[in-house]
């Protein structure tokens, strides 16, 4: 996945390419903790997401899309600048 942001003068280096998606979400941590964020962009591969606070956040979370959770991904932190994160989805192994 590449760096944050995308330039002009950087050819594009992610898998798939993103899709700008402004819609309200949540980050949910495994001690149940929910962290209001906007996911900015995704792929088939992965988002941006800005958090609405400076929370701490682990390098694994879930992506929450509804209120009941159950539109959901699985996210790795792959960078963070400021409120703004970028994630990974990873491939479910099985």
């Amino acid at each position: 996945m590449a760096a944050a942001g995308n330039s002009p003068t950087r050819p594009e280096q992610r898998k798939t390419p993103r899709q700008v998606f402004h819609y309200s979400a949540a980050v949910l941590t495994e001690d149940r903790k929910k962290h209001p964020c906007k996911v900015v962009d995704i792929s088939e591969c992965g988002a941006r997401i800005v958090l609405d606070s400076d929370s701490e956040l682990p390098d694994r979370f879930v992506l929450l899309f509804s209120r009941s959770g159950g539109a959901r991904r699985y996210c790795r932190k792959i960078w963070r600048d400021g409120l703004t994160v970028g994630v990974e989805f990873p491939v479910p192994h099985g």
